[in-house]
């Protein structure tokens, strides 16, 4: 499917602000501003003589004191994700050792990631009234998006568990999207999505079945109008917590690669290009594979924060 089209955020590591807030709701009051440093871990001096000299020779395989500190303060949490459940502790260690440790400041700079902070369980999911979400706010600010938000959860009912398949097509088309301020596009979106569901191709039980791969749920997505590579992306990494997804259309993950990595693409000013440096992309982020989405988050933070690789 094609993304909607319309004014993007300035700040290329928000790109798309009102859809992340969409998708991040349920987070935004326990997660830190992207661009907010967070305090550096006070280290625990238990590194063995023999361990911190195989750390000083080079040795991929051991971390600094501080980022083991950091992975085990969260060893006790539970396991995280939706289909798919991982230990946020074992994605970390992996991030961190990843490619010669190229990653392991960054980690230790940024802190615990909050990409997986405040979730709601997955019984209380509903996938139809999260990618609805999604749509309302796409090429949105974070305010703006709320408010047609609000306005769509009032032209349906007045509460968001009413915001069903069946209430969006048994609904006027035209009257929904004047009285929730939709654009044209985005209320036919809408309406394909409520399709879908009709007619089981999308639902709750599908989009958290743990028998589909990331690509399978990624095509399912991608199928209904409006909802396009950027978007399922998003919904992947935020909505269905999956572990393994690489967003290149993010220009936010691309600047972040651009600095921890070094590399010069073909756009402007050395700028990486989604489709032209797709390889070189891909070959930086292959060794954080199957924990890419984490690798991705910290990408956006060294996009906001390069000093997070000093």
């Amino acid at each position: 499917a094609t993304e909607i089209p319309g004014t993007i955020s300035r700040r290329p590591s928000l790109q798309r602000s009102g859809l992340l807030w969409c998708i991040m709701a349920s987070m935004a009051t326990r997660s830190r501003s992207l661009s907010t440093p967070r305090p550096r871990p006070t280290p625990v001096n238990t590194e063995t003589p023999a361990a911190k000299k195989r750390r000083a020779q080079g040795a991929d395989d051991v971390l600094d004191p501080r980022c083991e500190e950091l992975i085990a303060s969260l060893a006790s949490m539970p396991p995280v994700g939706r289909a798919q459940r991982f230990r946020l502790s074992d994605a970390v260690r992996h991030v961190a050792l990843a490619d010669g440790r190229r990653l392991e400041k960054v980690v230790i700079n940024c802190g615990a990631p909050t990409l997986y902070s405040n979730v709601e369980d997955t019984e209380d999911v509903d996938t139809f009234r999260s990618l609805c979400r999604i749509v309302v706010g796409q090429q949105l600010a974070g305010a703006a998006a709320k408010t047609i938000w609000a306005r769509f959860v009032t032209s349906l009912g007045g509460d968001a568990s009413l915001i069903t398949p069946e209430a969006v097509l048994a609904s006027d088309m035209e009257a929904l999207r004047s009285s929730a301020g939709l654009s044209n596009a985005k209320a036919r979106s809408i309406f394909d999505l409520a399709a879908h569901y009709e007619r089981g191709d999308l639902s709750d039980a599908v989009l958290l079945d743990p028998s589909l791969s990331a690509a399978e749920l990624y095509a399912k997505l991608t199928a209904v109008k409006g909802i396009g590579p950027w978007s399922a992306h998003m919904y992947q990494m935020f909505g269905l917590l999956q572990p393994d997804i690489f967003p290149t259309g993010d220009l936010g993950v691309r600047n972040g690669i651009k600095e921890a990595f070094g590399l010069r693409g073909a756009g402007k000013n050395g700028a990486l290009d989604e489709k032209r440096d797709k390889e070189k992309l891909e070959a930086a982020m292959a060794p954080f594979a199957p924990y890419r989405s984490l690798a991705a988050w910290y990408m956006w933070r060294c996009a906001d924060t390069p000093s997070f690789l000093e």
